[in-house]
């Protein structure tokens, strides 16, 4: 059995699913005798840029004599799909059609060879049709190959080119075309389509489900119908919850619940909600990612009332009761919260893990960030109050008070930080220092892996290590200036590290011949006989 996406590939324009103005424009090319020697074809996959090149060498090749024939007033612009050339074409066996990958045949010679083939005549077709798929992949050389005959091409060839990154196609390739850019289709458009072929392969798919598959199509109309043919294996009528499934995301009812636990403050609630999504076996990444992309359609519906949202009314009703809850700024919070946590997971200990601590903190902490207008209490309305009471206390006392030492600071309630990161924060992404140093300088980062974080020191994360001249390692100008550089990547502040000698260093062994090399690359240092 075919699949769906060949089966149902279009074959005339009139099968082409959205892209009007680009269809009408080449249509009256066709039927006027104005067609160009170029064309550029620009958009993202699966919106129909390869489907659209073969039905225009059909149709100017196409043997009926109102599309041949400009005088005729029955003229289409448009293949009729049953002469000998368009089944030709259908069939892939048209030998005046030459279709090349690009990303496969990105040489010079590659692209001589194909100039070769400009110079014939057509064999049975009235054009030679050339067209080059992916055609930013062609090496400069190759483009260079290409200039010349783009400029100047015999009459009897045309050169359709297409491609999904139009920044990679040299300004002289694309003056010398004609661009017609391709939109991704509406999700409307995808799922009517979807509607249609499943009515023509006696499947009954939910509604939910084809809006599904529409919103994970990103657009794409190829990729739609993979996903359909993929849905079609589960039998004529499959449920949503198989569907979910077998496209790889989440219940919408599972966002759901989790943010009403958040609107509602109900932290306690989360451990118990997130052991049942491991006894169920949900994939904790797509569930994150499933989880913002409901915060998006609530913080649309806060902002615009409901404005560009696809949603069933059953589901539209809720989302509308969470959002009246929460304020814009508590939903931008809770959103960048499991951004965070989306980055997290692919270091934490498990993917649960950083899903969880989000939850809990936007449930603890909802209303962080910001005051309601509604809540907000005028300056006129509050009373002054008496003046605090005068407390005599000591000299010793008042200089305790002025120098407090760095463990009464580093409190429950008031946690240790380093511009503003949390200590936690910063052992959970010290794995990723570790990482980037690892390409620099290897030695450096082998002594950092084995130095624990131990504390925050103003703008300085120290750490321990075990001998005097690991510190001095650490602690070196131009060791300094490397590791900062990191982690001002990873962390986005002008961090330090610093080092302090543990009490009791365990003996370490060093491998022969390897210490003073390691030692040298360290300290930058170079061994002189």
């Amino acid at each position: 059995m075919a699949v769906l996406y060949r089966k149902y590939r279009p074959q005339t324009f009139a099968e082409v699913v959205g892209q009007k103005s680009i269809i009408k424009t080449l249509q009256n090319q066709i039927s006027g005798g104005a067609i160009s020697h170029a064309y550029l074809f620009v958009g993202s996959r699966g919106v129909g840029k390869t489907s659209v090149a073969r039905i225009f060498a059909k149709a100017v090749n196409c043997k009926k004599s109102e599309i041949r024939n400009p005088k005729s007033k029955t003229m289409t612009g448009d293949a009729c799909g049953e002469c000998d050339v368009c089944q030709a074409i259908q069939n892939g066996n048209f030998i005046d059609l030459i279709e090349i990958d690009a990303a496969s045949n990105t040489g010079v010679d590659n692209v001589r060879e194909l100039i070769e083939h400009v110079r014939f005549s057509p064999g049975v077709g009235k054009y030679k049709v050339f067209i080059i798929d992916e055609v930013h992949m062609l090496s400069k050389g190759a483009f260079n190959a290409l200039l010349k005959t783009l400029e100047e091409p015999p009459k009897h060839a045309i050169f359709i080119l297409a491609t999904t990154e139009i920044g990679k196609v040299p300004a002289t390739i694309i003056s010398r075309t004609q661009r017609f850019d391709f939109k991704r289709y509406a999700l409307d458009e995808i799922e009517n389509h979807l509607s249609e072929i499943s009515a023509k392969e006696n499947i009954k798919l939910p509604k939910e489900a084809l809006r599904l598959i529409a919103e994970h199509s990103q657009g794409g109309l190829r990729d739609a119908l993979s996903l359909l043919d993929k849905i079609f294996t589960l039998g004529s009528e499959p449920v949503l919850e198989e569907v979910l499934q077998l496209i790889g995301v989440t219940d919408i009812v599972l966002s759901e619940k989790l943010l009403g636990l958040i609107a509602e403050n109900r932290a306690g609630e989360i451990p118990g909600f997130m052991d049942g999504l491991l006894e169920k076996g949900v994939d904790f990444v797509v569930f994150n990612r499933d989880f913002l992309e409901y915060l998006r359609k609530i913080l649309v519906i806060k902002i615009t009332g409901q404005g560009g949202i696809t949603l069933s009314e059953a589901y539209l009703d809720k989302a509308k009761d969470i959002a009246a809850v929460l304020s814009e700024n508590e939903i931008i919070h809770i959103m960048r919260l499991f951004l965070r946590s989306l980055k997290e997971q692919t270091s934490a200990p498990s993917a649960d893990l950083p899903v969880l601590l989000a939850s809990v903190e936007a449930a603890a902490r909802k209303n962080a960030g910001s005051l309601s207008q509604n809540n907000a209490v005028a300056p006129s309305q509050v009373k002054p109050s008496a003046p605090p009471p005068k407390i005599e206390i000591s000299d010793s006392t008042a200089k305790a008070l002025d120098n407090p030492p760095a463990q009464a600071m580093a409190t429950e309630d008031f946690p240790p930080t380093v511009a503003g990161i949390l200590l936690p924060d910063i052992v959970a992404r010290w794995s990723q220092v570790i990482e980037k140093l690892k390409d620099i300088n290897g030695p450096l980062a082998h002594l950092l892996k084995s130095s624990p974080v131990e504390r925050i020191d103003g703008a300085r994360i120290i750490v321990s290590v075990r001998y005097k001249f690991h510190k001095q390692s650490l602690e070196h100008s131009k060791n300094q200036e490397t590791i900062s550089g990191i982690l001002k990547e990873i962390y986005g502040q002008n961090l330090a590290v610093g080092a302090e000698v543990s009490a009791h260093p365990e003996p370490e062994k060093v491998p022969a011949g390897g210490g003073l090399a390691d030692a040298l690359k360290v300290f930058g240092g170079e061994l002189i006989e």
